[in-house]
């Protein structure tokens, strides 16, 4: 009897330890939920509060050539706690079938591009966690019935990944040849892994289009690849091997994933506009860099231009271009080496107008098998409210109707191009879910 009493106390013991254990853990998960939302919100807020002493405000880290003094920021006079957050802004009524709960699926996503954390952090809402001091980052998410494990980081190399992978997304770069060169090496090694069923890969196409290295691994050519998700307006794109994805932002920069609950939607913004990027030699950049020095707007936009692409910012000099985001009603987007540019969803990240040149850059890009409306066949395709100009001489009217709008207009076309690209993720998120479904595992709509 008593060695039964015994047992009974140490059983007890063990259970309350085991639940206070439980406790603490929830406790830890939850404080440390609330402190990171409480840093998202403190940052955000220090994004758009400007000093009175930042005449020095240099958003690329160096000296600029050929520029003017430079302006100052005046401090915005609002209180941030007065904001209310915008609800729900999905309004997109797309979803995943009503599938069977033991019909789930695992697909593994290796990120070996800047791309796979656009997709994974910015369209998937998935967390990361990063190992072996930064070697690897890993995060796992449940998107309807599929199970994603997602895997990024120098360590992520062809000899340290599961070897019985059977369903996955590859991420990959094919930019440049130095690149192109390196996706071949992954994609030469996948008839490594003995029981991989199913590959796709998600790429960062060249900006003239020119993809053909890919065609030879895809399965309409007697390769591995089922279907590709392609950056850019490519003539390939026919939604049946190649997709089309959004450039996103540039996360490669550490662009942030921004709390759109959080951003001051209702304050009065002290600039209309802004630029800041690398001027190309006879570009329409040039052009408009022209165009905003004369002085009538000089006061109305901030201008920042360089005349030599860098592809690192220090992190001072990045949250300085964020906030000339946050404190701009239109973010000037001329065309780049592409028409796409990250600078579209960074600005609409953070409620600023893209107004953006719609004209085509050199190369192969154009019209598809899916549709002949291009450039930046996407946004047009979702009804991105953006602005389109087809030519810089435009900006002066702009400027001149920016002039007549009251600050409740203002706020009012910020929420609409906030609600527009978190509803523009949703559909992203919803279409690459389906295709997986589709293309994988046979599921029909």
């Amino acid at each position: 009897m008593r060695w039964r009493v015994s047992f009974k106390k140490v059983a007890y013991t063990v259970l309350g330890l085991y639940f206070l254990v439980s406790c603490y853990t929830g406790y830890l998960l939850i404080k440390r939920r609330l402190t990171k939302e409480k840093l998202e919100f403190a940052r955000i807020r220090n994004l758009a509060d400007f000093q009175d002493d930042d005449h020095e405000w240099n958003p690329w880290g160096e000296a600029f050539e050929n520029d003017d003094q430079p302006q100052k920021f005046e401090q915005p006079q609002f209180v941030l706690g007065r904001e209310r957050p915008l609800g729900n802004m999905r309004g997109h009524q797309g979803g995943f079938p009503n599938l069977n709960r033991s019909q789930e699926f695992e697909v593994e996503i290796w990120g070996k591009a800047a791309i796979g954390l656009y997709l994974w952090e910015h369209i998937l809402n998935g967390e990361l966690e990063t190992k072996l001091g930064g070697a690897w980052s890993y995060g796992f998410k449940r998107v309807g019935n599929l199970k994603l494990r997602f895997r990024t980081g120098p360590g992520v190399i062809p000899s340290k990944v599961p070897k019985t992978v059977e369903n996955l997304i590859l991420v990959l770069n094919g930019r440049e040849p130095s690149k192109i060169d390196f996706a071949k090496l992954w994609l030469d090694h996948l008839p490594t892994f003995r029981q991989l069923r199913n590959v796709a890969v998600f790429l960062l196409g060249n900006e003239q289009c020119d993809n053909e290295w890919i065609k030879p691994y895809m399965e309409f050519m007697g390769g591995i690849v089922k279907f590709v998700y392609l950056v850019y307006d490519s003539p390939d794109i026919d939604d049946v091997n190649f997709y089309q994805w959004p450039l996103g932002v540039a996360t490669y920069r550490d662009f942030p994933k921004v709390d759109s609950a959080h951003l001051p939607i209702e304050i009065h913004r002290k600039y209309s506009c802004n630029f800041l990027g690398t001027i190309y030699r006879n570009s329409s950049r040039e052009k408009l860099v022209e165009t905003l020095k004369e002085g009538q707007y000089q006061d109305m936009c901030y201008v920042r231009a360089r005349y030599e692409w860098l592809p690192k910012e220090s992190a001072d000099s990045r949250d300085d271009y964020l906030r000339a985001l946050a404190q701009s009603d239109m973010t000037l987007s001329p065309v780049g080496q592409n028409t796409e540019c990250y600078r579209i969803y960074e600005a609409m990240s953070y409620g600023s107008i893209p107004v953006v040149e719609d004209a085509m850059t050199p190369g192969q890009c154009g019209a598809s098998k899916s549709s002949a409306n291009f450039p930046l066949r996407l946004l047009k395709q979702y009804k991105a409210p953006v602005i389109y100009v087809k030519n810089w001489s435009e900006l002066a009217g702009l400027l001149k109707n920016e002039r007549q709008l009251t600050q409740q207009q203002k706020a009012a076309r910020r929420r609409e191009i906030i609600r527009w690209y978190e509803n523009f993720k949703s559909q992203m998120r919803d279409k690459f879910a389906w295709t997986v479904l589709e293309r994988f595992f046979k599921v029909k709509r």
